[in-house]
């Protein structure tokens, strides 16, 4: 780990797993609605109820980034927010792309997941999918 890296290096797969399960149940959400959720109302169950938030508090930039390279999201438009010095800023709105369809995506022609795969580690909803049809990671 480098001296700048204050997060975990597996930190946003696990925010990726998180954020999904919630916008699964909630549905679709701005990327402020989500950073607000993270950092303010998200109890992870490991910690049981003494804690509230992450051991790091996320920004809009981080899950943005996280969102837009994830193939389990997809932008479905735009809404303006107005921030905290009053300013209205324009806040993307993201909804799940099914797991299956990313699986999907993610085999070959033979039905196998790709030898050499850009990404060789994965959100746990990915991985519990893939394990589900009897795939090897």
């Amino acid at each position: 780990m480098t001296a700048y890296r204050k997060q975990p290096r597996n930190s946003n797969l696990k925010m990726a797993t998180r954020i999904y399960k919630h916008l699964e149940q909630e549905g679709p959400k701005t990327t402020a609605q989500i950073k607000d959720w993270l950092n303010n109302d998200f109890r992870p169950k490991s910690e049981g109820n003494a804690s509230n938030k992450f051991k790091f508090t996320v920004t809009s930039e981080q899950i943005s980034g996280l969102m837009r390279t994830s193939p389990l999201f997809k932008c479905i438009g735009d809404d303006n927010v107005i921030g905290e010095n009053g300013k209205v800023y324009v806040a993307k709105v993201y909804q799940i792309v099914p797991v299956k369809t990313v699986v999907n995506k993610m085999l070959d022609v033979d039905g196998q997941l790709k030898k050499h795969r850009l990404r060789k580690r994965l959100p746990s909803v990915i991985r519990e999918e893939i394990k589900s049809r009897g795939l090897l990671l």
